[in-house]
């Protein structure tokens, strides 16, 4: 199943979900979105990185943020640490095995605030084949729209949210020592940081032409100050 099927069975799954509370469809801006991951090295630097191809789906309800639903679908070969022969070793069978398991998937299932600004996020993610939950500590960070002197940005309103949280391999199986006392731990430390767009509240003709609703999304579309 490619990362775009799974994106749209996830929203038609979602969609047919009992209408709890009034949920808007926000869009995720690609161009300010990032997911990355930490994981030890001997007690050294850490090793650092991210994923660059992923997509997501945001059901978000304003007056009960415990009823919005989240579903992030992740590319697991666009792995990125900086290093192309450890991308490598990550993408094959002893780690990520991106080969039988091209996708890792994220679906949120609950969600409870502590302040207006700052909540936990828990759900279920998929990798390898096995499913283990994950508990994402968030915060939104700004809600407010963009100014109206950037061409194209449409003053869209926008909340942007950072969340963390840690993966154990050993949940999916992902077991891989090398020899005693191997570089690679075994705890991956997420960080997260997304602007979510509100693209339905825009006029068609305006949305056609605003960048973070088709930046990333359009074949062809230019962001800002590209030739």
């Amino acid at each position: 199943m490619t990362l775009k099927t799974y994106a749209l069975t996830s929203v038609f799954a979602l969609c047919s979900l009992p209408a709890l509370s009034e949920q808007t469809e926000w869009m995720l801006d690609l161009g300010h979105a990032h997911i990355g991951w930490e994981i030890d090295h001997m007690d050294l630097a850490r090793t650092v990185g991210r994923f660059d191809t992923f997509e997501g789906t945001f059901l978000i309800d304003e007056e009960n943020p415990e009823n919005s639903v989240i579903t992030v679908t992740v590319d697991a070969a666009s792995v990125n640490s900086n290093h192309i022969g450890r991308d490598n070793h990550i993408r094959n069978a002893d780690l990520l095995n991106v080969g039988a398991f091209p996708i890792v998937t994220f679906a949120s299932e609950t969600i409870t605030m502590q302040s207006e600004t700052e909540g936990t996020m828990a759900g279920m993610v998929t990798l390898l084949g096995a499913t283990a939950p994950v508990e994402l500590q968030f915060t939104l960070i700004a809600d407010r729209t963009y100014p109206d002197f950037i061409p194209n940005y449409d003053e869209v309103r926008t909340a942007s949210f950072e969340a963390t949280g840690t993966l154990t391999r050993e949940d999916f199986g992902m077991d891989f020592i090398a020899f005693d006392g191997s570089p690679v731990g075994l705890e991956i430390d997420l960080d997260i940081h997304v602007d979510l767009v509100d693209c339905g509240s825009l006029p068609d003709a305006v949305q056609a032409t605003n960048v973070p609703c088709n930046w990333g999304y359009v074949e062809g579309f230019t962001g800002p100050n590209e030739s």
